[in-house]
């Protein structure tokens, strides 16, 4: 009887194990998943040329205030947990601004340059589908403060980095409305830690974009937004 008994208890101790194991796996896989999606990034080819603004009159002079303004800009997106975080406030010039947080994904390319892209999603049943995409392009691998210049600057000159901005629809896969660097204000990204060993960065950032391309599928968007007092902490991928 006693027998019997022991080795009902035992089995019943595996059974649990395995059980244990099983949901252990789950959620790890679950967790992988939802650091991957981050990666999973479409490439953003910027407008060649400007728009003329909804207002009717092109912008000039830093944060221009009489551009158009859409409350759509201040509806807060959401980010994937538990990933790397950055964070800033976003400002629509003359109408208002929210706190801004997003997740991070860095990558090197040879070691010489970094390609930061900074997302946010929007909750879709149980997916989170990408919204937002910050992006400052050919930084210097170095520690310091580098000015971000416009896409058409970078193209005449490739030792320039350039940022950028853009809203998507969709699963994530669809361009709606593109900005370009303001380079009548000034932005930057300021690398304060760098580990190579580790593979990590750290630092700040501020963006002043202009639109060069505004929503094609129904919603229309502000003509100028910022990024303001970021701050971001990232691992360094490999292209």
């Amino acid at each position: 009887m006693m027998s019997r008994m022991a080795f009902l208890l035992q089995s019943k101790f595996l059974a649990m194990k395995a059980i244990y194991r099983l949901f252990t796996t789950f959620f790890i896989i679950l967790f992988w998943i939802s650091c991957k999606k981050e990666h999973e990034i479409p490439k953003i080819n910027p407008p060649a040329s400007e728009l003329l603004p909804l207002t009717g009159t092109i912008l000039t002079g830093c944060d221009d205030t009489t551009a158009f303004k859409s409350s759509v800009d201040l509806q807060p997106l959401d980010f994937l947990k538990s990933c790397y975080l950055c964070t800033a406030i976003k400002q629509v010039p003359g109408l208002g601004e929210i706190p801004w947080v997003g997740n991070c994904y860095v990558r090197a390319t040879e070691d010489t340059v970094l390609h930061f892209e900074f997302l946010t999603y929007e909750p879709y049943f149980e997916e989170l589908l990408l919204r937002e995409i910050i992006i400052f392009s050919e930084v210097p691998i170095n520690i310091g403060f580098h000015q971000i210049l416009n896409h058409a600057t970078w193209a005449a000159d490739p030792s320039k980095s350039y940022g950028g901005y853009a809203r998507l629809l969709d699963d994530g896969d669809v361009l709606d409305a593109y900005w370009g660097t303001d380079t009548t204000c000034v932005s930057y990204i300021e690398i304060t830690r760098l580990d190579l060993e580790d593979r990590e960065v750290e630092g700040k950032f501020e963006i002043h974009l202009k639109m060069v391309s505004q929503g094609k599928h129904g919603i229309l968007y502000s003509e100028r937004i910022n990024f303001l007092n970021g701050r971001f902490k990232a691992e360094i991928k490999k292209k």
